[in-house]
Formats: C-alpha cells, structure tokens, sequence
C-alpha cells in the first residue's frame, strides 16, 4: 500500500509522513527511534535518581566493602551498580524502578513504533560473552552460559581487539540495546573469563542462567574486571604467596635498591617474585633483540620492568602488555630509535592500545617516584 506524503505516518506519530518517517525512510528511521529510546534511558535514570535515591544510596553503601576489585574506580563501579538497582531490585509493589517508569511514561510516547519498544523494556536481559560477528553497528555475541546468539544495536561498531562483552540490555524489536553502557574487554581474557564464569554457575547450582546473572551482576563484574586487571589469584596462588612472604636475603634486598642505579645484567640474573615476571622479562627481552635495541638499553628495559614489579608484585597475565608498555615508555625517554605510535606497537603485539597506555601510565608512575 503506498502512502502519501501528507498521509498520517502509519508509525502512530500523529504527524503527516512527509514530516515523519518520510524524511528517514529505510534503515534511518532505526536511527531515529534508537535516538527516542536513549532519550528514554536518560529519562529513567532521572526518574530512578529523584524517586530513588536513598534506598539506592543505602543499598549502594552495604555493598561497596564487598567489592574490592570495582570499588577502586568509582565511576566504573557506580555504572554497574545503576545498571543492576534499575534493571532488577524491586522498590514497589514488587516491581523494578524500570517497570514503574515504564508505566507511567508509556501511554505519553506519540510514535507507536518506540512506543512499543518501550513496553517490552521490562523483559531485560544480561549477556556475557565473545563477539562473533560485526555488521556495521550491530554485532552478535553468543552468551556464554545459554548459548544465545544475542544481536546488539550499538552507536559504534565494536574495535577488533575488543571481543569479549559484559551488559545489561533492552529489547529493540528483534535485537537489543545497551542500557547505559557496556564494558568490553581485550580478547586475551575472553578464554579465562568465560571459564571463570562457567564454573560460578555451576556452582551455584542455579539453573536458569539470566536469573543467575541479574541477581549476581556485581560479583561477576567484580571477577571479570580481576581478571582484566590481572588482580584476582585462586586460592592456591594465595597460598604460594603466603609462603613467600619471608624476609628475602639482605643481599638480594640491596640488589633491588641498586636497580635504578646501575644497569641490571639480564633478565636471567634477575630474582623475580612470581613466574609470570620472569616470563614477562625473558619476552621482554627478546623483542627487544628483535628490535636491534642496544645492550644497555636492553638492560634499562629489564631494570624498569624489574622496579614495578618489585613495588607492584603484579601476577602478569598478558606479558605483551607489559613489554607494550615498557618498550613505549623508553620511546618517551628518547632510549630506542623507533617511532611507534601506540596503536602501531598494540596491533604488532596483539594487544589493545588502551591497555598498553594504562599500564605504561603504571609503570611510569612507579618508576618516577621510586626516581624521586
């Protein structure tokens, strides 16, 4: 049936279709209702702020000693609690501050497309999983506990090295959208994450995956970002770690003092704390030959690494990231001849040019004021 441009928008607008979805016809107008729905997000967490606020804030404050790992970046962990309280805790009759929203603003959206959208909001899902296909701005990822192949509408497409996705989502007809935002994370931890995440679920018992993931959203974000962060240790490296804690041999302290001082002989007469250091070190090193870096160079390099990691003692479970990250640092001092920009020396070693400028940042940090 063809329409007329002055005809009323078959979308339920109440507006003539020349000045509706006739000036965006085709995929566009997934482009417009898209922009209504944010607008909506927007609306929401306003509304969920000014009627809300201090049983948010109460039950924000009971869990903030909790999580250790979110709670060091505020911000991070105030998204994903908003996300979670919003989507899924009950503050009237049982039901959500998304399902109370929904009710009162539905019957005042004029387009019916968005409109019924919107209704179909309180059906929220949360995903956890790899992405395995990208068209344009919609990707698919496949949830790792169900199997799902959820497709997502998102405003940017998904960088490469960025596969493994962590959100809350709302339906959008046959795909879904974000709520507020979503965390990605680089592809090396997409294997250990979804293991760690496979084994929470079965130990929980649980068996129904989304009931598991909406009512433990926090401690999952809490083990992913752990993992990313290369912080969260298994019970048995606890314990190795405990019986390491003896005084080291004084010779071996005054070794480690000496370090910035003078030129360390090699990665291999180096005492390193944990296996994954020395690994770190030894790959370190041979990119370093690779690039024809000079010996005392060479041994700047290592000594660097060999600072943080004494002051840090971080388990390392991306060393590219870390030889990124030192092999950057030594570009800004002048020590190297090359001129890698970050995205250049993150793509050569497989790694996500945000990571590698974060840890840098670290490592410069400890190395400035261990300096000082």
């Amino acid at each position: 049936m063809s329409i007329g441009r002055n005809d009323p928008c078959p979308c339920g607008s109440g507006k003539k279709y020349k000045k509706c979805c006739g000036k965006v016809e085709g995929s566009a107008i997934h482009r417009v209702m898209q922009e209504e729905l944010e607008n909506l997000q927007r609306e929401l967490i306003d509304f969920a702020m000014e009627n809300y606020s201090h049983e948010m804030r109460k039950q924000y404050q009971s869990l903030l000693h909790t999580h250790e790992v979110l709670r060091k970046n505020s911000e991070v962990y105030l998204v994903a609690f908003e996300i979670w309280f919003i989507l899924t805790q009950p503050v009237k009759n049982g039901r959500t501050v998304l399902e109370e929203f929904v009710a009162r603003r539905a019957q005042t959206i004029s387009r019916e497309r968005t409109r019924d959208i919107f209704l179909t909001w309180p059906n929220v899902k949360f995903a956890a999983g790899t992405v395995k296909a990208v068209r344009e701005n919609i990707y698919e990822i496949e949830d790792i506990l169900s199997g799902e192949k959820i497709a997502i509408r998102a405003r940017r497409q998904v960088p490469v090295d960025e596969v493994f996705v962590v959100g809350g989502l709302l339906p959008f007809e046959e795909e879904y959208i974000f709520f507020m935002i979503d965390f990605h994370f680089e592809r090396h931890i997409a294997p250990e994450a979804a293991k760690w995440l496979a084994e929470q679920y079965e130990q929980s018992g649980a068996s129904d995956s989304q009931a598991f993931l909406a009512e433990n959203w926090l401690s999952i974000l809490e083990g992913i970002f752990a993992i990313h962060q290369g912080e969260e240790q298994e019970e048995t490296d606890r314990e190795q770690l405990e019986g390491q804690t003896e005084e080291q041999p004084e010779e071996i302290l005054e070794e480690a003092e000496v370090v910035s001082e003078e030129p360390a002989a090699g990665a291999e007469d180096i005492v390193w704390e944990k296996e994954s250091q020395e690994k770190t070190a030894e790959a370190l090193a041979a990119f370093l030959k690779e690039e024809e870096v000079e010996a005392d160079k060479q041994q700047e390099a290592i000594a660097l690494l060999h600072q943080y990691c004494q002051q840090e003692n971080p388990t390392i479970r991306k060393p590219e990231v870390y030889v990124a990250a030192v092999y950057s640092l030594l570009q800004s001092r002048g020590a190297v001849a090359s001129s890698y920009s970050n995205s250049e020396l993150a793509s050569r070693l497989d790694v996500s040019a945000s990571g590698l400028s974060k840890r840098m940042k670290d490592i410069e940090k400890v190395v400035s004021g261990n300096s000082q």
